[in-house]
């Protein structure tokens, strides 16, 4: 005699089987490791370089003749074809954007350096290049005021002609650099990149400090000023300006 109770049962278990929901594959998920955040894969950097790049252009197009003259004068006092020649608003304006593309492209290249001991953020970088014109700005005002202690107008206004043409000279020798340490990203590439960076600003700083001595030094006491201002309103400040940027680079 078949028994009923395990009939009963086997269709009670069959029931409740059948009454399951069934398993939806769309709610299996798989996580992987996220993308590491590179130069190369930020798309903010892809359009500050090309920010950059048109600065460059337009500053050039403006006015490229005191780009040449400044090469030719690069180790000797600037000298203008005529006595009556002045700058045009066009030249102001070539250097204005040129001043403007050689703090972005320094800043940038200082955030990258930093870059693997934080994240990559677009605010941050504007508060670097908010950071170099202000510090820009402080230097020239300061100076202007030692330059009228110890020497002329003349004198001041060449000395700023040719610190900020040196500056944008390095700019222009530090962006291609720059393209490349963004987009050949490795360990080795990178220590190159750097010491080209590194052998390009101390170069500048030495034409710089031969332009001081043959703009500035006229006699022996010109020696020791030109010295205290090297100290005081280069070195020094330059130092306070990368641990400045260190900072904003680690806080923000």
């Amino acid at each position: 005699m078949p028994d009923l109770n395990l009939d009963s049962v086997i269709q009670k278990d069959s029931s409740t089987i059948t009454s399951k929901p069934a398993l939806h594959v769309s709610t299996i998920r798989f996580e992987g490791e996220p993308m590491p955040q590179l130069p190369q894969n930020e798309s903010w950097i892809f359009g500050v370089v090309f920010i950059l790049f048109i600065f460059l252009i337009f500053s050039i197009n403006r006015s490229y003749s005191w780009i040449i003259d400044s090469l030719k004068n690069i180790t000797k006092v600037r000298t203008r074809n005529s006595l009556f020649s002045k700058t045009t608003a066009e030249e102001y304006q070539s250097k204005f954007l040129l001043v403007i593309f050689a703090v972005g492209v320094i800043s940038l290249y200082v955030y990258l350096t930093f870059f693997p001991e934080s994240t990559l953020s677009l605010p941050v970088y504007l508060l670097l290049v908010l950071s170099g014109l202000i510090f820009l700005l402080l230097k020239q005002a300061v100076t202007r005021i030692v330059a009228f202690t110890f020497f002329n107008y003349e004198l001041f206004k060449t000395g700023s002609e040719s610190y900020y043409n040196i500056l944008s000279m390095l700019g222009f020798l530090l962006f291609p650099l720059l393209i490349l340490k963004i987009y050949y990203y490795d360990g080795i590439n990178v220590k190159l990149f750097d010491t080209l960076a590194v052998i390009f600003t101390l170069s500048a700083f030495f034409f710089m400090t031969v332009k001081l001595f043959q703009i500035f030094y006229r006699k022996i006491l010109d020696f020791f000023h030109i010295l205290l201002y090297l100290c005081t309103l280069e070195i020094i400040p330059l130092i306070s300006m990368c641990q400045a940027y260190k900072w904003i680079i680690k806080e923000f």
